[in-house]
């Protein structure tokens, strides 16, 4: 079992989450910074919040917040208001219609609900300086069975609705703070994901507040913001993905924040060991945690070996092999899809991945999150995702290039870095699993949770990519008929083949299609081209390479002159479009 003491000489006092708002704690302390917020401050907010939502008879408001401290003062107020709280994991429409069925939605982002699904919305925001008198109203305890609803991501299945209850959040809070290795005084919070989610909530609402850390408000989701917030603090703890610790790498400005970062949480997904490296040279090695919504925080670890289970935690292998939990913040035992191997040694396990994530071919298993683990390892690969090929049944392999990967792509073509990343997985793998069919991009389409929707990866592997995904951008001479679009060339473009396999360039008659598809999203567009004059290639156009197309169109002559440069401003292909009509032969 780990050792669940502090690791810091400073240790503060832990305050449960059902008294955070008794009026004796120190009114000076900060809440929140960027711009401050002391607790007696977020404390006067929380209890005008709550009177308002007891005079209006509100008994469910859904939130959704960027500013953290905001969301603490909301959910803290609903709660004490003796009423219930819905997370929103996002602004889709089925998420904008769970809103609309509560009594009222508590936002900073009013601009979010504008739409059309939005209709009828009763929308509040947090008053920050409310006049109210100064007078602690009676009663400052949260219940315990106060409830917050939060949604699973469904990026494998239906998204179904999880309830936690603020004792069991002050139950796994104190735990974490118990268990933490950098649970001391004076430390700010900077997170890269969000508290609408059940990660966010536990780490930068519930474990902060417990502790009395301070709350960097705005979620960081670039590593550029990341260490531009940390740089700005004295002392900071981070809670992030994976997927942002893996971008950030040994050429980032660590020096701005050398001596400020005192812990770093890592959970949501496997984090590469080469980023773990990289993090523990510059900062700190990051503390990894294993859990779920449904289960909140099982287990942790900080040098990538065996998964250590909380001692409040009760975890067992069950028959078919996935694990099996009990904790004071779970509701009852809770059987997962985990598959894991135990160390009886140790009492630590293994996490092999969803048993649903484990193929079987010819009388061989492999596990998917094995092969993702496996690719992490190697210098072309900044992100990957595993599944069954939607159409073959056979293991598929989505990865993001990392920049020595596209550069590998661009001088070696597709099939080389394919084969290259096969071999590499042969070392560990019997070559009956070897992943047979892959798709490259330079960076996977994760949500909130860090999870994969399973649609997404179907339409990678089902639909061709034909063409950048263009985005029309401003011109100063729309009247004079100029339109102007920018995109990048997708690095698994389908003609990427051929005679172009082994040094991937577009041909020029796919450019030109280019031309002729765009300029049919214009009524003068749509004519029939009776020939190209003047036509030239001067640059070959690449995989990554971004690109500007601009068409002309002289309404006079009825001719479109189009042009395509890179990203240096350099001319790939040029000529003119002539419209008319077809003469018989």
């Amino acid at each position: 079992m780990p050792d669940l003491q502090p690791k810091n000489s400073i240790i503060p006092a832990m305050t449960p989450l059902t008294q955070i708002l008794n009026p004796t704690l120190p009114a000076d302390d900060l809440i929140a910074v960027s711009p401050a917020w002391t607790r007696a401050e977020f404390n006067r907010a929380v209890f005008a919040l709550s009177g308002r939502l007891k005079n209006g008879g509100i008994q469910t408001a859904a939130l959704w917040f960027d500013d953290a401290a905001q969301f603490a003062c909301a959910l803290l107020a609903v709660w004490h208001a003796g009423a219930e709280a819905r997370l929103l994991p996002n602004t889709a429409a089925e998420n904008i219609a769970w809103a609309a069925a509560a009594d009222v939605v508590l936002t900073d982002a009013a601009a979010v609900f504008a739409g059309g699904n939005s209709d009828g919305l009763k929308l509040w925001r947090v008053e920050e300086n409310p006049a109210m008198p100064s007078e602690t109203p009676a009663g400052y305890r949260i219940a315990p069975t106060a409830r917050a609803c939060l949604k699973t991501s469904g990026s494998s299945g239906e998204a179904q609705i999880v309830v936690k209850t603020a004792a069991q959040m002050e139950a796994e809070a104190l735990a974490l703070a118990a268990a933490v290795p950098f649970a001391q005084q004076g430390l700010h919070v900077v997170g890269s994901v969000s508290p609408q989610h059940m990660y966010g909530l536990t780490f930068r609402f519930a474990l902060a507040l417990t502790l009395g850390w301070t709350t960097v408000r705005a979620q960081t989701v670039y590593p550029e913001t990341l260490l531009a917030a940390t740089a700005a603090q004295d002392l900071c703890v981070w809670i992030a993905s994976p997927a942002l610790l893996n971008r950030l790498g040994a050429g980032r400005n660590w020096a701005a924040v050398q001596g400020k970062i005192a812990g770093i949480v890592s959970a949501g997904g496997a984090l590469p060991q080469a980023a773990a490296d990289v993090l523990a040279q510059y900062a700190v090695r990051p503390y990894e945690i294993y859990g779920s919504t449904e289960t909140g925080v099982i287990a942790s670890r900080q040098d990538g070996g065996l998964w250590q289970p909380f001692a409040q935690a009760a975890v067992m292998q069950q028959d078919d092999g996935t694990l099996a939990v009990e904790s004071p913040w779970t509701q009852g035992l809770w059987r997962s899809a985990d598959a894991i191997e135990t160390d009886h040694l140790s009492d630590g396990f293994i996490l092999l991945g969803r048993q649903d994530r484990v193929m079987k071919f010819e009388d061989k298993r492999v596990s998917l999150v094995q092969i993702e683990h496996l690719l992490l390892q190697h210098e072309w690969i900044a992100d990957a995702h595993c599944a069954p090929h939607p159409l073959r049944r056979r293991p598929a392999v989505w990865a993001a290039l990392s920049g020595a990967g596209i550069a590998a792509l661009r001088e070696q073509g597709r099939a080389a870095v394919a084969d290259t990343l096969r071999r590499c997985l042969a070392a560990s793998l019997d070559k009956a699993v070897l992943p047979r069919f892959w798709r490259f991009t330079d960076a996977l389409p994760r949500n909130a949770q860090s999870k994969i929707a399973a649609a997404d990866f179907q339409t990678a592997f089902t639909r061709a990519q034909t063409a950048p995904v263009w985005t029309e951008r401003p011109s100063e001479n729309h009247h004079g008929g100029v339109r102007i679009f920018g995109g990048r060339i997708p690095l698994d473009l389908t003609y990427f083949g051929g005679h172009f396999a082994k040094f991937p360039l577009v041909p020029g008659v796919v450019e030109l299609q280019w031309v002729r598809d765009l300029a049919a999203r214009f009524e003068w567009g749509r004519q029939a081209v009776v020939r190209v004059e003047n036509l030239k290639f001067q640059q070959f156009v690449r995989p990554h390479d971004e690109i500007v197309l601009t068409l002309q169109y002289d309404e006079e002559k009825n001719k479109a002159v189009f042009k395509i440069s890179n990203g240096e401003g350099a001319s790939c292909a040029s000529g003119r479009l002539v419209f008319g009509v077809f003469e018989a032969v």
